[in-house]
């Protein structure tokens, strides 16, 4: 299982771009090693495009920083789940299913 880094209020940035959504995600970590958009299977076949990670660097309210992981996920539909898997650290796949709800103003 993975989180939102909770600095950033367990949000994303939700970008819009020729008619495709991504989201930046900003991990507390780096133990996820890469996402895939679909299932752990899936990820696991020859050609499967992974998610590589950023480095993101967090500064915490009480002023220390660290850096982390974020990945930019793309975004097939709004308020409606879908499947993500992730690899971490220990080398194995597991499924996840993300839902990104529509921005609130």
């Amino acid at each position: 299982m993975f989180h939102v880094n909770e600095e950033y209020d367990d949000m994303g940035e939700l970008t819009v771009k020729d008619g495709k959504m991504t989201i930046h995600i900003t991990l507390v970590s780096k133990s996820i090693l890469n996402l895939y958009p679909g299932t752990a299977d899936d990820a696991q076949k020859d050609g499967a495009k992974l998610l590589e990670p950023t480095t993101d660097t967090v500064k915490y309210s009480d002023g220390t920083t660290d850096e982390v992981y974020g990945f930019d996920v793309p975004v097939p539909y709004l308020d409606k789940e879908f499947n993500l898997a992730l690899i971490g650290t220990k080398g194995k796949w597991y499924d996840h299913k993300v839902k990104v709800e529509s921005p609130k103003q």
